[in-house]
């Protein structure tokens, strides 16, 4: 009987162990896109296409493209002329000088997970180079992480500014808006943490642009925001450019 009983156990456990494990169900991530997030086109793409590590539900999964004053122009979908379903496109309108956005919406085909972010390209010669958000201040954008990327630590931040990143960061002559006005220098704010970088912090990456790399960050969402702030009071002297990160393991 304990024989039987032994057999009969081992049976079972070799049945339990034959079977294939569970699919490991995977979320939609940006993979690359074209125009590439940040890129300064001399002229407008005919396609813009982005490329995802998931396959994607045909339905429900859309790309959106806004222009400069944030007003959608354009939409479109999975490219179902591709079969592995990894891809979204929009053909979009003549476009004018400027910076657009381009904001994806992912669903999985295999478990209905739902991503989302962004990036952004500029169009024309002077598409990187608006007028200054106050007097005396260069413009500041953020290019990268494109937004709600899942990133592992290291973060690594990438801005862009024609200005004199010496003078606008600590230890530099900290540029004022104007001779009366406060002086302002280059803030980091990820969550409730304000970071002021030191010039040596930054290492310069292409033309007008700098790597600021994050303190080891925790597990899980994170809002990012990039702005030239007053130097006692913090408080943002022009435009506030934001982004969202998921820190995984």
């Amino acid at each position: 009987m304990n024989t039987f009983r032994i057999t009969a156990a081992c049976v079972m456990l070799a049945t339990v162990l034959s079977r294939p494990a569970p699919p490991a169900w995977g979320h939609a991530a940006l993979v690359k896109s074209v125009p590439a997030n940040g890129a300064s086109l001399t002229k407008a793409p005919p396609v813009i296409r982005a490329w995802f590590n998931d396959e994607l539900a045909v339905k429900g999964s859309t790309l959106k493209l806004f222009d400069p004053r944030q007003k959608q122009i354009a939409a479109g979908g999975v490219d179902t002329s591709v079969k592995t379903h990894d891809v979204m496109k929009i053909v979009p309108p003549h476009l004018a000088s400027g910076t657009y956005v381009v904001r994806w919406h992912a669903i999985s085909a295999d478990d209905n997970n739902v991503e989302q972010g962004s990036f952004r390209f500029s169009v024309g010669a002077g598409a990187l180079a608006p007028r200054p958000p106050a007097a005396g201040l260069p413009p500041l954008h953020l290019i990268a992480p494109a937004n709600n990327p899942r990133l592992r630590n290291p973060v690594a931040l990438i801005i862009e500014t024609p200005g004199d990143i010496s003078r606008l960061t600590l230890g530099g002559g900290m540029a004022g808006m104007s001779r009366m006005g406060p002086r302002v220098h280059l803030h980091v704010v990820v969550d409730n943490a304000t970071f002021m970088p030191w010039a040596k912090q930054l290492t310069r990456v292409g033309s007008h642009r700098y790597r600021f790399e994050l303190p080891s960050l925790s597990t899980g969402t994170h809002t990012i925001k990039v702005y030239w702030g007053d130097n006692t009071t913090h408080r943002p002297a022009g435009a506030v450019h934001t982004a969202h990160c998921t820190i995984v393991g």
